[in-house]
């Protein structure tokens, strides 16, 4: 055993030591000597006293004692009790709420999306609402609950209301712009030099030959061929390349 291992074990054994001095000097002191066994004779065993409940008064006073609390009440900002109600008051009659003025003007139902749009009739203000939703503004208290394809149900003050899709009756609104017409595009082409016959401009011709489907398709005919061509071209050269 080293020497480090030989000091650790000394010290254990010296707290151990000093550990049980302390508790023999305890037990020597009277520690542990107020608890005994219990004799077995059951008549030797004291009976503890008994606790009578109807004799016991309590310690708290009457409710004149606590009239401080009512008249300064804790929960209270101002430590001030609330004003009594006066029994036969009326109370401040409610504003009655505005009645339903809106226009139903589109309706959106796809699967579980169910959107419509109003419009009030009177500030011309367009609203979105999925059921369940209340308008904004004065008429507030209406809150839609039902939706068709062509009727909304508001549920209110009132009751239920219906709003009926709009259709257009012809009357009002501004005519539908014409569409323009297009005009032909016509170009004069220059005078012919020195008084020979006309010239035909390739570029010109080209151009209006490639925008028919025809042209286009044989366009890309050729440059396929064209790069089939040179693909053999290349490969040929490659195997004489490899042969030499």
């Amino acid at each position: 055993m080293s020497a480090a291992s030989l000091r650790l074990l000394t010290l254990l054994l010296a707290v151990f030591c000093g550990w049980s001095l302390l508790v023999l000097l305890a037990v020597e002191t009277g520690l542990g000597g107020r608890y005994s066994l219990q004799p077995e004779d059951a008549e030797q065993i004291a009976v503890p006293p008994s606790l009578r409940l109807d004799r016991a008064q309590s310690a708290l006073g009457g409710l004149e004692t606590y009239a401080k609390i009512a008249e300064r009440p804790l929960f209270n900002a101002d430590r001030r009790p609330l004003p009594p109600e006066v029994a036969g008051t009326t109370a401040v009659p409610v504003a009655a709420a505005a009645p339903l003025d809106v226009m139903l003007t589109s309706v959106v139902l796809r699967g579980d999306t169910q959107i419509a749009q109003f419009t009030d009739r009177t500030s011309g203000v367009s609203q979105t609402l999925k059921i369940g939703q209340s308008l904004a503004g004065e008429q507030s208290a209406w809150k839609l609950v039902e939706l068709a394809a062509r009727g909304a149900v508001f549920e209110g003050p009132s009751g239920r209301v219906n709003a009926e899709l709009r259709v257009f009756d012809g009357q009002g609104g501004e005519a539908p712009t014409a569409p323009p017409v297009p005009q032909a595009i016509t170009e004069t082409p220059p005078p012919p030099p020195n008084g020979q016959g006309a010239v035909e401009n390739p570029t010109a011709a080209a151009a209006e030959e490639a925008q028919s489907p025809e042209s286009r398709a044989e366009m890309i005919r050729r440059r396929i061929e064209e790069r089939r061509r040179q693909m053999r071209e290349e490969a040929a050269r490659a195997a004489e390349k490899q042969k030499q």
